[in-house]
């Protein structure tokens, strides 16, 4: 799957319906999970990168507070495009990588499944 640009990944999430966009950023919230299990130190309790998990932890936040707006009914567009901003535009090439990932991971999921 190719991954466009910031602007034009934003601009597809605003122009899926209320439904597609809360099952997307479900979705998304998920596969950052797995990203964030990267930051773990193997078979401890420790963490091998506590400033990536942070960041990721910051877009969790985000893209749950848009998932909570577009569940009330209250979405903003803007704040959709921007969730893009958060996760092609991270200045550590190894996370942006994995955060690209995440994000094709969940335009891959059908759109019944989150």
């Amino acid at each position: 799957m190719k991954i466009l640009g910031t602007r034009d990944e934003g601009e597809w999430l605003a122009g899926l319906s209320e439904q597609e966009k809360a099952q997307f950023l479900a979705a998304l919230i998920h596969e950052l999970t797995i990203v964030a299990r990267s930051t773990y130190r193997p078979q401890t309790e420790e963490l091998e990168n506590p400033r990536r998990m942070r960041k990721v932890n910051e877009i969790q936040h985000r893209i749950a507070a848009c998932l909570r707006q577009v569940l009330s009914g209250r979405g903003n567009d803007e704040f959709q495009v921007s969730i893009a901003a958060w996760v092609f535009e991270e200045s550590d090439p190894e996370l942006r990588e994995l955060l690209s990932w995440a994000w094709a991971q969940a335009k891959r999921r059908p759109q019944n499944e989150t």
